[in-house]
């Protein structure tokens, strides 16, 4: 996914990514002249060594041992470690995107997230595509004043606001999310339209009833219970408004019981920051129970025809040349087992004679578990980045939560969707 962080698929006895690294103690300095190399217009000015340790911090079972990713633990935490994770799922996310995020915009662009691959279309132009229609089906108009939940640094926001005219306010966790969307907010003429603040989607702060329509995008799985946020959007929509959310999630071929099913789960979780990752009968029933009407659902990974919609992020290259254009082929090439082990390889050499920090090849790897962990997942089908529900905050006159007519609604989607 990342083209900006140089990856590589070699792997030890559990299938994680394995590097020999010599022993810490070079500078932090380094490894910020390193990663300026590739992100000098993105990078923080902050960006050091410190917040990747902060972040292994959450998974890692050796608090003095941050340098490295403790792989058997990443891959095979218990209960209890999850468990723990979850009580603070605001801080690991929050560290994980002061992390990630200007590698993200470096690598994949100003949209983080994923989506179904159209025929004759670059991943660009098919995430553009996607948006005017994931708009459509959340049902946004021209004046409505819509809440983007997990907005990270606009894109999406960007795109429909361009498209639709709706007015668009959106919330993330994370400050350098607010600072760099409302730059380049600013840089898109959009100001008026598109307004980025920084905030907990548990703990929203706006009035009750405050806004047309609510949307997320790959966010609300962050949360470590569905239920709770989506009782807290419910509480800022006005009644009969929509609410639609595109979500990471297990899919029903899920098996928790099944071991390699469980450590792919866990890879998803460490190499994107989620604590708890959502199940699709789970993420149904809090929905409902939280009182909205369920009107459809979709796992959008289906609606990808040009290609599957991981290529990207499995490193495919097979896929890459058929896209008109070279972006996407150079993008994917980059992500390739081949270029990423010899770029891995050369970072080696360079950490061997003090040109770069230990911690980057730590970081390299980090990103594999962010990319592979997901295309892995998508091609087993136990995973799906883009699980799609369309739901609606019942008007006043007709209030309901889990009635007759609501199940007998949601067996004709289940039917529809079979």
């Amino acid at each position: 996914m990342l083209s900006s962080v140089l990856l590589i698929d070699s792997q030890d006895r559990h299938g994680c990514p394995v590097h020999n690294s010599p022993s810490p103690g070079h500078c932090q300095h380094l490894l910020k002249k390193t990663l300026r190399v590739k992100m000098s217009s993105h990078l923080p000015p902050n960006y050091t060594p410190a917040l990747l340790h902060r972040y292994l911090s959450h998974f890692n079972r050796d608090p003095f041992q941050l340098n490295v990713i403790d792989h058997d633990a990443v891959g095979y935490a218990t209960v209890e470690e999850r468990a723990a994770r979850a009580k603070k799922y605001n801080e690991v996310a929050s560290d994980y995107y002061d992390l990630v995020s200007p590698l993200y915009e470096q690598g994949w662009g100003q949209r983080f997230h994923y989506t179904p691959i159209f025929p004759g279309k670059s991943i660009a132009d098919s995430m553009t595509a996607y948006e005017h229609e994931f708009a459509r089906i959340a049902r946004l108009k021209l004046g409505m004043k819509v809440l983007d939940l997990g907005c990270g640094i606009g894109g999406p926001a960007r795109t429909i606001t361009k498209a639709i005219g709706c007015k668009i306010i959106g919330i993330t966790n994370s400050a350098w999310h607010v600072e760099r969307g409302t730059q380049l907010t600013k840089q898109a003429g959009l100001e008026g339209k598109v307004a980025l603040i920084q905030g907990n989607f548990l703990k929203l702060p706006f009035e009750d009833e405050s806004f047309d329509a609510a949307y997320s995008v790959e966010s609300l799985c962050y949360a470590p219970n569905p239920a709770e946020v989506y009782r807290e959007i419910k509480r800022i929509l006005k009644p009969g408004a929509p609410f639609t959310f595109h979500d990471f999630a297990m899919t029903k071929k899920f098996d928790e019981n099944n071991t390699e099913h469980a450590k792919i789960r866990n890879w998803v979780e460490f190499g994107n920051g989620i604590v708890k990752m959502p199940w699709v009968p789970d993420m149904r029933r809090c929905v409902l129970s939280a009182g909205f009407e369920l009107l459809a659902e979709e796992d959008m990974a289906y609606r990808s025809n040009g290609a599957p919609w991981y290529y990207g992020p499995a490193g495919d290259v097979s896929w890459a040349w058929r896209v008109p254009g070279w972006d996407d082929f150079f993008r994917v090439v980059k992500m390739s087992p081949l270029f990423l082990f010899i770029a891995k390889s050369i970072y080696r050499v360079l950490i061997l004679f003090g040109f770069a920090p230990p911690e980057t090849l730590t970081l390299m790897d980090t990103m594999w578990y962010c990319c592979r962990s997901v295309a892995i997942g998508g091609k087993m089908g136990i995973f799906t980045p883009m699980y799609v529900f369309t739901c609606r905050k019942p008007s006043t006159a007709n209030k309901r939560s889990g009635s007759a007519e609501q199940k007998q609604e949601q067996e004709k989607v289940e039917l529809k969707r079979a």
